[in-house]
Order: structure tokens, then sequence, then C-alpha cells
């Protein structure tokens, strides 16, 4: 099987050659990871780890980004949604902390409407997009930004927008539904340039906490579910799976999800609800479930050897008949020593 047959193959619950794996790690992991095996590129890491799935996405061209340092000396970097963030480096890597939200204050249509610039579908060539789909013709290729929550968390403070909800609903839909919007086209110039060549549509939101919903489930439903039935449709409509990311304990979502047409969840977290015995027993054929081992404290203190009997234990509970993609619980940060990395992706996938 290629990689995106295999990948498809698991997606549908059909019994792949071996379990179809993804890789994702913060920037100072692959630079090391690239130095201990004497590459020069990163196809080359995902070769030698059998990785099946790979990213793309079309180039920005839209309207100058900003860039500007503080009074500390720290970059400050505005996105294509209008929010600043602002470069915060540790001894591990460079993390963005928001520091300007655009929709801070605003509480009515009117408001967001005189106040705020949503993006265009405009501003991205969509043609750099079907160039990299070429480049990985057996590879299934995934893609997609963050969601509505996600981002909306970046345009205005969290507690902000969760009052907003209760207080003044209507613009919450409001907001939503343009981000949304602009997200449909967006996505459909990306499926139509691509030409039937992407896999998997992936918004990023995260729904959870490590012990429960941000909010409760009649909210969810009463704000996201209808877009993420748009959303599914559409990746549904070229042929492609509908992937949600969202961090957290969303067990209490996962028929809401179901319900939606969504595909595959990601990821599985060491949290109340997610664990794969519970998953098998509750969801096995209705759900693809992607990753799980653990990021907080297996991968970055277990042995190999740990390791590898994990992510056996994860194959062998979720992917018997298909229906599972190995991959850590999160992308692999900077504690993770890379023989559990290499140990990870050693493993034999063939069940």
């Amino acid at each position: 099987m290629t990689s995106k047959e295999r990948v498809r193959a698991a997606i549908r619950h059909e019994k792949p050659d071996r379990v179809p794996a993804a890789y994702e790690a913060v920037g100072p992991v692959n630079e090391k990871l690239l130095k201990h095996y004497g590459y020069t590129n990163m196809d080359q890491l995902l070769e030698r780890y059998q990785v099946d799935i790979v990213p793309v996405g079309p180039r920005y061209i839209g309207p100058e980004l900003k860039t500007r340092k503080n009074s500390r000396g720290e970059l400050v970097v505005t996105s294509f949604w209008g929010h600043e963030s602002t470069l915060h480096a540790t001894g591990v890597d460079t993390y963005p902390v928001t520091t300007h939200f655009p929709l801070a204050g605003m509480e009515t249509i009117d408001d967001v409407k005189k106040g705020y610039r949503f993006p265009s579908p405009d501003w991205f060539d969509y043609a750099s997009l079907a160039e990299q789909c070429a480049r990985y013709p057996g590879k299934a290729l995934i893609f997609g930004h963050e969601g509505p929550f996600q981002m909306v968390t970046f345009l205005m403070d969290m507690e902000e927008f969760f009052l907003l909800m209760v207080d003044h609903p209507e613009t919450a839909r409001y907001i939503l539904d343009q981000m949304v919007a602009f997200e449909l086209e967006f996505y459909r110039r990306c499926f139509e340039a691509a030409g039937g060549r992407l896999d998997i549509l992936r918004p990023h939101d995260d729904y959870g906490t490590q012990i429960s919903l941000l909010f409760s489930v009649e909210m969810w439903r009463e704000f996201f579910a209808e877009n993420t039935r748009r959303l599914v449709r559409l990746a549904h409509e070229y042929g492609a799976f509908y992937q949600q990311h969202s961090c957290g304990a969303v067990a209490p979502i996962i028929p809401e999800l179901i319900a939606c047409g969504v595909d595959v969840l990601e990821p599985l977290q060491k949290v109340p609800g997610l664990y794969p015995q519970e998953l098998k027993a509750r969801y096995e054929g209705q759900l693809t479930f992607h990753g799980g081992i653990d990021t907080q404290s297996l991968l970055p203190r277990g042995t190999p050897e740990q390791v590898q009997r994990e992510a056996r234990a994860y194959m062998e509970l979720l992917g018997a008949h298909g229906g599972y993609i190995l991959m850590a619980s999160q992308g692999f940060e900077g504690d993770v020593p890379l023989e559990n990395i290499e140990a990870l992706y050693s493993v034999s996938r063939e069940l």
C-alpha cells in the first residue's frame, strides 16, 4: 500500500498493511533529529520514520504582516487575522503569546462590523498548494488551520468570549459564522487547486482542559455543531476526511462529533474518557483515533522499551481493524529524548 492508501483504509476502518503514522514536533526537535541523522531536509526524516501523512497549505500573499520589536527586544508579529503575538524565548523553544486582541471590548454585531476586518480568501496563492501536492504523490496530505473557537481566543480573551456567549450570544454566533464563511471559501479553493489530492481537512480547536470541557455539551451544540457539520460536508464533497483536533478531555462531545460526520479525532491524551480501552468499547468502527503516546510523562521520562510497549498496546487496542493512526499525544517537545522518538517510529506496525 502507498501511504495514501494506508491512511484512507485505516480511516474507513479497513485493515491496512500496517498502522499508519503521523509526525509533529517543535522546530528545535526537528533540528536535533536532522543533525543526529546527518540529514539535510525533513523529507529524509519522514521517510526514515515511515511517516504517512504530510501537511501542506497555500502560501500567504495578502497585505503585509507587520513585525516589530518590543521594549524587551522580543519580536512581535501580526497574523492575517489581525492579532499580535509576542515571541517569548525559553530554554527549549520560542513560543507565541497573544498580546493584542483585535475583538477586545466588542459586544454587538455592529461593533464587530465597524471595528474588525475578517481575512479574505484572496490573500493566498493556491497554485503553491498544488505544487506541494505534486511533490508528495504517494503520501496522505493533510491541511487546515485554527478552527473558529481556537482562532476567536486569539482575537478576544477566552474569558471575554465565554461571557459574550452568555450575555450576547447573537454576537458570538455572528463572529463564529463569519470566521467559518472565510474558512469554507478558503478550504474550497484549496480543494479545487489540489485537484482531488487532499486527503484530510484538519481544523484545530481546543475544546477541553485536562479534566473537563471548557463549556457544556449544550453550549458546544449551540455554538459549534452546525459549523462543524458545514466544514465536514465540504471535506466529504471533495472526497476528503474530516479530522477534528481538540486537546483536552473532550469525551462528552464525541457523540456530537460523530453525529456531525467527523471521521478522525486527535489527539488522544491521558485524560478522563480518552483511555483506549474505553474508546474501543464505546466507539469502535464509528471514529478513527489519532495519537495517544503520552508526551507529558512517558515520552520525556520513560525508556525506549516502555514507549514501544505503549505504542503496541494502542495499535492493538484501536487499530486491529483500522481506525487508528500512530502518533504522540502532542507534537514532540524538547524534553523528549531522541531515542524515545526513534523507539516510537521503529516499533513494528504490522498487526
